[in-house]
C-alpha cells in the first residue's frame, strides 16, 4: 500500500486494523460498515466514498435506484396473504468455507426483502448456521434454493442419503431452483439484490410475470457497478435456473 502510495485507504475491516493501517503508511484511512442490502448504514457508506472521491451526485442517483428497486419488490410482495405463500429453504450456503445441503441462512436477505416465508427463519438462529437435515424432512419446504457454487457437495451427500432428497415435495415437483452465492469476505449487494427479484419470480410467478430476472440483473449491475455481466457469470455457471439434485 507505500508502494501505491494512494491518496486515501477505504476498508471494511474492524477499526484496529484500520488504525494501524493509517499508522503504518501515514495515509489517511476511512472505515465503511455497510450492513444489509437496503439498509441506512449502506447507504451512508456509499455516501460517504461519493463525497471523499468527489462523486456525491452520482452515489446519489445509485441510492434512488437500489431504493426504486426495494420500492418494486415491495409492491410486487408486500400485499400476498400468508396463507398464500409457498415455503421456501435456502441451501449449499457458503460461510466460512463450503457447505451442502445443511447449509443454510435465517432470515436471508433476498428472502426477506419479498417476505417470502423462509422455513428456518423459526429456528430463532440468525444468518448463516448447519440445520439437522431432519428438521428439513418436517418443514418439507415448497420450493428449494441451492448454491450452484456447492452443488457437488450437494450431489455426493445425495448418493448418500437418497431417500431424504427423494421424499422432499420440492424435489417430487421439480421446485430447485438457484441463488447466486454474494458473500466472499464481504457482500455483493448488487448480487443480493438480483436473487430477490429471481427468487421472487419463481415463488410468486404470477405477481413477478412482467420481471425477467436476466434483464433485471444486468440493470442492477449496470447501475451499481458500471456495465452488465450476466452473461459472463452464466458463463461460469452462475446463473438463474431450474437444477436437479443428483445430476
Amino acid at each position: 500500500m507505500i508502494g501505491l502510495n494512494p491518496d486515501v485507504i477505504i476498508g471494511l475491516t474492524d477499526e484496529e486494523t484500520l488504525t494501524d493501517i493509517a499508522e503504518k503508511t501515514e495515509i489517511p484511512t476511512i472505515g465503511i460498515y455497510p450492513d444489509g442490502m437496503f439498509d441506512e448504514s449502506f447507504y451512508t457508506s456509499l455516501q460517504l466514498v461519493g463525497d471523499i472521491l468527489g462523486e456525491g451526485e452520482h452515489v446519489n442517483s445509485v441510492i434512488d435506484s437500489i431504493k426504486g428497486w426495494e420500492e418494486e419488490l415491495n409492491l410486487l410482495a408486500g400485499n400476498i396473504p400468508e396463507d398464500e405463500k409457498p415455503s421456501v429453504y435456502t441451501g449449499a450456503v457458503s460461510y466460512r468455507g463450503a457447505h451442502g445441503f445443511e447449509g443454510t441462512y435465517s432470515q436471508y436477505p433476498p428472502f426477506m426483502a419479498i417476505n417470502a416465508v423462509n422455513v428456518v427463519d423459526e429456528t430463532g438462529e440468525e444468518g448463516a448456521f448447519i440445520v439437522d437435515l431432519e428438521k428439513v424432512t418436517m418443514w418439507d419446504p415448497d420450493i428449494i434454493f441451492l448454491n450452484p457454487a456447492n452443488m457437488n457437495l450437494v450431489n455426493d451427500d445425495y448418493e448418500k442419503n437418497k431417500a431424504f432428497y427423494k421424499n422432499l415435495t420440492a424435489v417430487k415437483n421439480k421446485q430447485i431452483h438457484t441463488q447466486i452465492p454474494y458473500n466472499y469476505n464481504w457482500t455483493n449487494m448488487e448480487l443480493a439484490i438480483a436473487n430477490a427479484f429471481y427468487a421472487g419470480k419463481v415463488i410468486y410467478p404470477q405477481q413477478f410475470s412482467e420481471i425477467d430476472p436476466v434483464e433485471k440483473a444486468d440493470e442492477i449491475f449496470t447501475i451499481m457497478l458500471g456495465q452488465p455481466f450476466y452473461d459472463r457469470m452464466a458463463a461460469d455457471g452462475y446463473e438463474f435456473r431450474r437444477i436437479a439434485i443428483g445430476e
